[in-house]
């Protein structure tokens, strides 16, 4: 009998850790319960230790990389570790044909020679505060939606304004959290000099690119180092040659010690956005309406942009960043909606959708009734307006580099009529390419009429093809850009203030884009109220659980182990050697000469190599992660540093509506990795020097 409720009580602890993977919980605010799973999995972190506001914690080392991404500060003097992708921007601006940064990596060998970055910044989190009952108290029931989320915007921005201070580059931003059932002030730090120092070369930062993007097993060494400056008080400062470099309250150590499978492992950064209380109807609506799009558009375009940039390296420069962004999110639009479709979540979360309305009558909860009813309507009368307006958004606002440049830089902006904007212009035609703009607009407007469900829904200046040129969009785009000053390269420096473009036949087309675009803006208002209705119906029947929140951008903490997929957990050279050798014709496994001579003398350091005498590349965890999760430490149970996260896994991609203990994975890439190639490749010791390194 004892051995009976023993084994029983394994059984629950082993079902208790399996479940504990899921979730992206809030460091401010972790509850007893998950601190002690923590504990039980291997954390030796207290909860001051991970976050305190009244002393240095792991929180302290934690920033916002640039708006978009995550990252970590390792020395006293303010290194930053981020993921490559993540400073791709930074690392493609600074460079040429002459100094190719992105396909021979940069090395600064002092702080003179590291590069600033205009607009590039850091945001330090310095505590989250719960607002809810201010920003609620300003609501009531006899309020209408619209009235209602007027208010509750009203009132987050007040308590916004209430910390910011901008002398100080004090920031409050408030979320919501729970679609808008809960809300929390995080006040942030903002430090604008970010300057480059270590980017690998692209065949080991980028190595295997689209083909092996959300795909294990990896090899790609996804890492850039910069550095945060301040001002000799070290407090933060614009961009100044006098500025020094930044000394944190607190940075992350390392660990070389390596891992084992079922190692405890958790990821501190700043997820962007999940939807995993989502109606079935939602999730539809999202496949249909935004992903296919998404992944049909970006696939023509971005097949038009990769035949000019194999065949011109300027143009693979100024066009790098650009495709990257657009194949990476055109790769998650398809493998998202595979996933999806694989996994039947819809059809699980109609499951679930039935419990709720049982629920709600058996415990006669008259406040939800019909709200799933509700739903299932607005999606359906919501469908062609949100359908055309994300056609419209990826075939012309994110199509032809010119009319996005005068839809979201002229008319959204205030740009003046003096050296500013003409400034402006010569960077904007210094990163484009005139001609292949033009293949790019012309297949964008063929592509437009065949994705449309109502050929009559479109843009007023295909009334102009049709009249004027007999339906040839090959004819009406050779006009156009022979006759406009921004369809010429010769010409466009002509151009002297908003004015000219204003006069533009471009402005004119982009009129059009955009009445269409007004037109058609799908009104989500009703949905989202009653999504919110819906949620809280959800969270009310499972009160006795603890569910956390959605991810919003906000600090996060997720915890899990290192755990196989396929067999494997870790990556080794020879595979990274052996993909480039057997598939010679992608150039996407090519090395650079130096990066293949340093693979095959493995040159890679004794203090980097495992139990195996080898140096490992990635690994491979259960942590629950999404974008903007990209550049996230993960730490072991010391809060020490072991990797850094960057992808996630094909199998799983539906992750952002349903977390699956069973496939969802986090890849990394490894820190003994990184630290090799700074060292043994890059020959920059001085960078080991700052670093606090476990061995």
């Amino acid at each position: 009998m004892k051995a009976k409720i023993l084994l029983t009580l394994l059984l629950l602890i082993v079902f208790h850790h399996t479940k504990a993977d899921e979730g992206m919980w809030m460091i401010s605010n972790l509850s007893s319960r998950t601190d002690s799973i923590l504990h039980s999995m291997g954390l030796e972190l207290s909860q001051d230790e991970l976050y305190s506001t009244e002393q240095p914690s792991l929180n302290d080392a934690v920033v916002i990389f640039g708006g978009f991404c995550s990252g970590v500060v390792v020395s006293n003097d303010g290194l930053v570790f981020t993921n490559h992708h993540c400073g791709f921007d930074a690392i493609n601006e600074h460079t040429t044909v002459k100094h190719n940064y992105l396909k021979n990596g940069f090395i600064a060998n002092n702080y003179k020679e590291e590069l600033p970055n205009d607009g590039l910044y850091v945001l330090f989190h310095l505590k989250t505060i719960d607002v809810t009952d201010r920003v609620l108290s300003q609501v009531n029931d006899s309020m209408d939606v619209k009235q209602r989320l007027k208010t509750i915007k009203e009132a987050m921005y007040s308590i916004e304004e209430e910390v910011t201070d901008n002398p100080n580059f004090i920031y409050g931003v408030v979320k919501s959290y729970n679609r808008d059932n809960k809300f929390y002030l995080s006040i942030y730090q903002r430090y604008n000099d970010v300057r480059l120092v270590f980017a690998p070369p692209r065949s080991l930062g980028q190595f295997g690119g689209d083909t092996d993007n959300w795909e294990w097993p990896r090899q790609t060494c996804d890492f850039s180092v910069f550095r945060i400056y301040a001002d000799k008080n070290n407090q933060p400062a614009d961009y100044n040659k006098n500025n020094q470099p930044f000394h944190p309250k607190r940075y992350a150590q390392i660990s070389v010690k390596g891992y084992q499978p079922g190692a405890f492992c958790m990821t501190l950064g700043f997820p962007g956005s999940t939807e995993r209380y989502l109606s079935s109807y939602g999730i539809e609506s999202n496949m249909t309406t935004i992903n296919d799009i998404i992944y049909k558009v970006r696939d023509l375009k971005l097949g038009i942009l990769n035949k000019a940039m194999k065949a011109d390296e300027e143009i693979d420069i100024k066009y790098a960043s650009r495709y990257f962004s657009s194949s990476n999110h055109m790769k998650y639009a398809y493998g998202q909606n595979e996933a999806l479709k694989n996994l039947k979540v819809a059809d699980e979360k109609k499951e679930l959708e039935k419990e709720v309305n049982e629920w709600i009558i058996n415990n006669n909860e008259s406040k939800y009734l019909g709200v799933l009813d509700s739903l299932k309507k607005q999606y359906e009368n919501n469908f062609e307006k949100q359908y055309t307006y994300i056609l419209l958004v990826e075939s012309f606002t994110s199509g032809s580099d010119i009319l996005n440049y005068i839809i979201n830089k002229v008319m959204r902006h205030n740009i003046t009529k003096n050296k500013a904007f003409r400034k402006n212009l010569k960077e904007f035609y210094d990163g484009i390419d005139i001609e292949l703009d033009k293949k790019v607009f012309a297949a964008m407007a063929k592509n437009y009429l065949q994705m449309s469900i109502n050929p009559q829904n479109r843009p007023d200046f295909f009334d102009e093809i049709d009249s004027c040129y007999g339906g040839d969009i090959d004819a009406f785009t050779d006009a156009l850009y022979a006759k406009s000053k921004l369809g010429d390269k010769s010409r466009y420096t002509k151009i002297k203030n908003v004015d000219d473009i204003i006069s533009d036949p471009f402005f004119d087309i982009a009129i059009s884009i955009r009445a269409c675009l007004s037109e058609n803006y799908p009104n989500r208002t009703e949905i989202e109220q009653n999504e919110r209705v819906f949620e809280e119906a959800l969270r009310e029947m499972n009160k006795d659980k603890e569910l956390y929140p959605d991810a919003n951008f906000t600090l996060r903490l997720s915890y899990g182990t290192i755990k196989p997929l396929n067999n494997n957990y870790t990556t080794y050279p020879q595979s990274l050697i052996d993909k480039s050798k057997n598939q010679v014709d992608n150039p996407e496994y090519k090395l650079i000469p130096e990066v293949e001579k340093w693979l095959n003398d493995n040159d890679f350091g004794e203090q980097y190599l495992d139990d195996t005498h080898n140096l490992p590349l990635c690994f491979i965890t259960n942590n629950d992660i999404t974008g903007g999760n990209s550049g996230s430490g993960i730490f072991n149970g010391k809060g020490q540093l072991i990797g850094l996260a960057f992808d996630g896994n094909w199998e799983a991609m539906s992750s952002d509506f349903k977390f699956d203990r069973n496939l969802q994975r986090c890849i990394g890439v490894d820190i003994r990795y990184v630290l090799s190639v700074i060292e043994d490749y890059g020959k920059a010791k001085r960078l080991i020097n700052e670093l606090s390194i476990n061995h």
